[in-house]
């Protein structure tokens, strides 16, 4: 026998989540696009009549999600936010800081994703992104001569292999990893050995995007991370 609904509860919708929702889905319609200005907390309260704290509320939450953003002065405002990999990032710091994965973890998914991102930057690579991977390689072998690491240096030039396969998603992803291991290798000790072993790979795979050696960057991208897994380990023990 069905007990139909008697009984159930009705969760009320507060007006601000409705006023964004709304707003969420014009935006996400194309309505308003990247860099239009929003209506003011007055406009948007009497198109939904309702209130300017209501209205006001749903301007921050939708900032808080990254699609809005405010301007001070004269030609301040709300706006349409450019989409960016900001939030992508601190979301994957957030959930590393909170014990939501392991640095092995996102080591591991890096060593699954990066031997074919690599593969791709081969075939679609251009002397623009040859260049920009040159002089990050010249760059972090300079700190290093002179004995300093440059680890947001070393870190970058992964992402400018995600750069080099010409897929915006790809981009936004490999930027929002980057910060992530910017945040986590600041704070795990690695020698200049580490570092040199480190370039040495980066001085490879800029030989093969050269060359068009597809196999040959996808297996050592792999070895790469082998390596890395293996600083992980010994610097665990080093620690314990």
């Amino acid at each position: 026998m069905k007990r139909g609904f008697k009984g159930a509860r009705i969760e009320k919708v507060r007006v601000s989540d409705q006023i964004k929702n709304a707003m969420k889905q014009a935006i996400l319609d194309g309505e308003y696009k990247p860099g239009d200005r929003l209506p003011t907390e007055e406009q948007i309260a009497a198109d939904f009549n309702t209130s300017k704290v209501s209205a006001r509320e749903a301007l921050r939450e939708l900032e808080t999600e990254k699609l809005i953003e405010k301007r001070r002065g004269m030609y301040g405002g709300s706006f349409v936010k450019e989409p960016d990999s900001e939030a992508m990032g601190q979301v994957m710091i957030n959930y590393y800081q909170f014990g939501g994965i392991t640095f092995e973890e996102l080591a591991e998914f890096r060593k699954l994703l990066e031997p074919s991102l690599v593969e791709l930057a081969v075939e679609r690579r251009t002397d623009e992104d040859l260049e920009a991977i040159r002089e990050n390689i010249e760059a972090t072998e300079i700190s290093l001569n002179q004995g300093k690491q440059n680890q947001p240096r070393a870190i970058e030039f992964h992402r400018l292999i995600g750069d080099a396969c010409h897929n915006r998603l790809v981009s936004a992803v490999m930027e929002a990893l980057v910060k992530v291991f910017e945040e986590v290798l600041s704070k795990i000790p690695m020698t200049l050995e580490d570092a040199r072993g480190d370039l040495e790979y980066n001085k490879l795979f800029y030989q093969y995007l050269q060359n068009g050696e597809k196999n040959k960057a996808r297996e050592t991208m792999i070895a790469h991370f082998d390596t890395l897994m293996e600083i992980i380990r010994r610097v665990k023990r080093q620690n314990a």
